[in-house]
């Protein structure tokens, strides 16, 4: 193989490789799901993740309750990190528990 011929064949596996890298998260983005996470609800469809956030929603109002109640707020001194993150953990221990 002459010289320009190999340079000629790293610059088409270069720019082969920089398109397959483009590429390849679009494809892997377009199989991610094998069925739509939605539900009808009278007659319109909502996603499965906002009807776990609106109970992860009860779900912490309730926890804020008890916790007030039973004087257990003192002892939860970053109220503005500790009621978010319980928010996270109840809204997707709910969906993998009723939608996976």
């Amino acid at each position: 193989m002459t010289p320009s011929h190999q340079f000629l064949w790293r610059c088409t596996n270069k720019r082969q490789s920089w398109i397959s890298f483009a590429i390849t998260p679009l494809l892997l983005a377009t199989a991610g799901c094998s069925g739509s996470p939605e539900f009808n609800i009278l007659g319109s469809y909502f996603p499965s993740w906002l009807v776990c956030l609106a109970i992860a929603i009860a779900l912490t109002f309730l926890a804020h309750v008890y916790a007030t109640k039973k004087k257990l707020t003192e002892q939860l001194w970053p109220l503005p990190i500790v009621y978010p993150a319980l928010l996270c953990l109840l809204s997707c221990t709910l969906w993998l528990i009723l939608f996976r």
